[in-house]
């Protein structure tokens, strides 16, 4: 579904669902304010935005998402929580940097990785067979996870060397 969205459609997508979200209405100025640019830039993005019929937008008015942009938001935002929380209950990254590369990631990803990823995580999620200690096992081991300590197979065989 993101396929067909340039990455400036996807970021103003995500900036106006956002300030919906908090604020209940979208504003120009507001738009501006979060993107760091000027009201002028954000008009022109918004008249391409509706071209798109991705949101609506009267002039001096408040911005609102379609439901076709209410979709768009809805899967980047899905997009991106998979991503992070791959990135931090998987791997182990922190919280704030997982942030800030699943908002880069998240505008790359194929539909397929998605559906690979999102998979995944709910197999680690729900599976009863699933391995219980491997997200601990890959915390702990130094040869893979520069923050692990080693773990006695690893420590063994560096011995061994």
């Amino acid at each position: 579904m993101i396929q067909p969205y340039d990455l400036l459609t996807q970021e103003y997508i995500e900036v106006i669902s956002e300030l919906i979200k908090r604020n209940r209405v979208a504003r120009v100025k507001d738009i501006a304010g979060a993107r760091q640019v000027s009201s002028a830039n954000v008009s022109i993005a918004l008249t391409q935005l509706a071209k798109k019929e991705l949101v609506s937008h009267e002039q001096y008015g408040h911005v609102s998402l379609t439901a076709q942009g209410r979709r768009l938001a809805r899967d980047l935002n899905r997009r991106h929580q998979a991503i992070k929380q791959f990135l931090t209950r998987i791997l182990g990254i922190e919280p704030e940097l997982a942030e800030a590369d699943a908002c880069k990631i998240e505008h790359v990803m194929s539909p397929a990785s998605l559906t690979a990823l999102s998979a995944f995580l709910e197999f680690e999620s729900h599976c009863p067979r699933k391995p219980q200690r491997h997200a601990v096992l890959f915390a702990s081991c130094s040869r893979y996870n520069q923050h692990g300590s080693g773990c006695n197979v690893c420590r063994d065989e560096e011995g061994q060397n």
